[in-house]
């Protein structure tokens, strides 16, 4: 099968193995009503019980219902009288104390003692597990107290995978591959690069990744929408908003602290380079290859010569051949100026001119050639114009970049 651009969709058989008797917990946790639970006992304030919880993608136990309360008494067994809970309050509602699980508030489910939630004693909630208070939430000082606390994990099935969470297992890649080749390695595998549909599930990611960024298996169509390559539905994104400059269709993630992206975000990655890869395939499934299929991988447009373009957008010359001569005319509202940020940029002896204002008339930002690591120009005003030309001699690749609006 011929196909230069293409994402290569294997087809299997799968079957299910004995998906009752092997749900299970990981990592030493204990099922309970359906629930990964793992009891701490050594007391601890409320953040260091936050962080302890991460390291194994886990949040602080959560109360939805009356059955997670018994689960609480379940584990503990009295050994501790009071545990923290996954739950933070920044007013006296039950409605404006929210879930480190990312589900929502407690407005739905709350056990409150009388008088409670009063954040005026601390916006973090524990749980009594004896006495008069049995069962009760209360608010403490998240800093100033120490207490036991609970991790919660959601079951997942039986599997020798590595990183098994949720009902699904996850491979870290070894060597680092363009997206098409990596989507390929995955469905070899049985699964497909990583759909995240939860909070959590993107704390997981995070917590198991040990280096800075890997593709994930998003793609954004010419609209600027978002979808998963295994075509589940986008239930959750976590786009990095500060850095949301198109320059792709491919996806990436930021999984450690100190690049360019906020940890745990989003942000459109150049699909022609390579990076390390995340696949995701479901646990205790057992599957056989039996057909394959090749569909064009979406190619970004160059937006040469197309006149006047709102923010936000993406330019590039990485798909054009022989001899150019191009015009890029980027516009934003009266409020806002043009970011425009080069995420890829080789052009040898061919020059890109960047001017500040509607035409190249318009004082000069910059002149650029030769090969350059990503940098951005901003413009003073809502409008700026992008010129290239090539006489298409030369082995150089162009450039990518991408706009966007900003504050003055």
């Amino acid at each position: 099968m011929k196909c230069n651009n293409c994402i290569l969709l294997l087809t299997f058989l799968c079957s299910f193995v004995d998906a009752k008797s092997s749900l299970i917990c990981t990592d030493g946790f204990t099922l309970i009503n359906n629930k990964c639970l793992k009891l701490f006992s050594t007391p601890s304030n409320h953040q260091e019980a936050e962080k302890s919880c991460s390291r194994f993608g886990a949040t602080l136990v959560t109360v939805k219902n009356a059955n997670d309360s018994q689960a609480i008494s379940t584990i503990t067994k009295s050994s501790a009288p009071l545990v923290w809970l996954g739950l933070y309050c920044f007013d006296n509602y039950p409605s404006r104390c929210l879930w480190d699980d990312g589900t929502g508030s407690a407005h739905m489910f709350s056990n409150f003692s009388n008088g409670f939630p009063l954040v005026q004693l601390g916006n973090c909630v524990y749980y009594s597990t004896r006495g008069v208070l049995a069962e009760k939430w209360l608010n403490s000082d998240c800093a100033g107290n120490r207490m036991a606390y609970i991790c919660e994990l959601p079951p997942t099935f039986k599997d020798n995978c590595t990183h098994n969470y949720n009902g699904f297992c996850y491979t870290i890649s070894q060597y680092a591959k363009v997206p098409l080749k990596a989507q390929e390695s995955c469905q070899k595998e049985g699964g497909n690069l990583v759909s995240i549909h939860s909070e959590n599930e993107n704390r997981y990611i995070n917590t198991i990744a040990p280096v800075v960024d890997y593709f994930i298996g998003a793609t954004w169509n010419f609209y600027n929408i978002l979808k998963w390559i295994d075509g589940t539905d986008m239930q959750y994104t976590n786009i990095d908003l500060l850095n949301s400059n198109r320059v792709d269709y491919c996806t990436a993630m930021a999984t450690k602290s100190g690049g360019a992206h906020s940890t745990g975000s989003w942000y459109s990655a150049d699909c022609s380079i390579t990076k390390q890869y995340i696949c995701k395939r479901r646990a205790g499934v057992q599957c056989s290859m039996t057909s394959t299929t090749a569909i064009p991988f979406p190619e970004i447009p160059s937006n040469c010569n197309v006149g006047i373009q709102m923010a936000p957008g993406v330019i590039n010359s990485r798909n054009l051949s022989g001899s150019v001569n191009c015009t890029y005319q980027l516009a934003t509202l009266g409020p806002y100026k043009i970011a425009l940020k080069f995420t890829f940029f080789d052009t040898g002896n061919d020059y890109v001119t960047i001017y500040d204002g509607p035409s190249t008339e318009s004082p000069i930002l910059g002149r650029y050639s030769g090969n350059m690591y990503e940098f951005t120009r901003t413009s003073s005003g809502s409008t700026m114009v992008v010129t290239f030309k090539s006489d298409g001699f030369g082995n150089q690749s162009g450039f990518n970049a991408g706009f966007s609006s900003i504050v003055y």
